[in-house]
């Protein structure tokens, strides 16, 4: 077989094993039992974290980021998580955020004017504080942070204090019809 021929081949070979590698992540990624299932990990996964920056509180944001990183290696199917750090006034102090990129992690912290993040408007942030509660987010694009259609599960981590933050846990979503 010539030099141009075994390129070929191997390039052939390689185009159907990514063309499975795909239809295999779109169909985990948008089958209605799969993300409920995977909304049910986020719940009790996302959960167990806040409790635990809630049992040792990191107390600056880069060591957010370490924790977040962490987690997101433990659960490879997130696709991001922030922490939006609170003041005792409720105003917000730094978003660290770690999401995946083709080359691993990117950082970003969401409160910097340079990522334009209309922090105001985002209801992963305001739903969870009027509610009082825990929630999902519907379908949004996630533009200035992820860059990517997704969902969103936040929840409040509480100490003696009051609200020190809103955790996050993202996963990708098909854009909504």
């Amino acid at each position: 077989m010539s030099g141009i021929a075994k390129a070929v081949n191997l390039s052939g070979t390689a185009l159907v094993l990514m063309l499975c590698v795909l239809m295999t992540a779109q169909a985990c990624r948008f089958s209605a039992p799969a993300q409920e299932k995977l909304k049910s990990e986020v719940n009790v996964s996302l959960d167990s974290f806040v409790a635990e920056l809630v049992a040792k509180r990191p107390t600056d944001p880069g060591a957010y980021t370490e924790r977040l990183r962490v987690y997101l290696e433990a659960h490879p199917a997130f696709y991001g998580s922030a922490v939006a750090l609170l003041d005792k006034s409720g105003n917000i102090t730094a978003i660290p955020y770690v999401y995946r990129t083709s080359d691993g992690y990117d950082v970003r912290d969401l409160s910097l004017p340079r990522y334009n993040y209309d922090i105001e408007a985002q209801e992963w942030i305001t739903l969870p504080l009027a509610a009082n509660a825990s929630v999902w987010t519907s379908p949004y694009f996630d533009a200035g942070g992820g860059e990517i259609w997704m969902i969103t599960r936040s929840v409040l981590a509480r100490d003696a204090d009051g609200i020190f933050a809103i955790v996050t846990t993202d996963l990708p979503v098909d854009a909504p019809e």
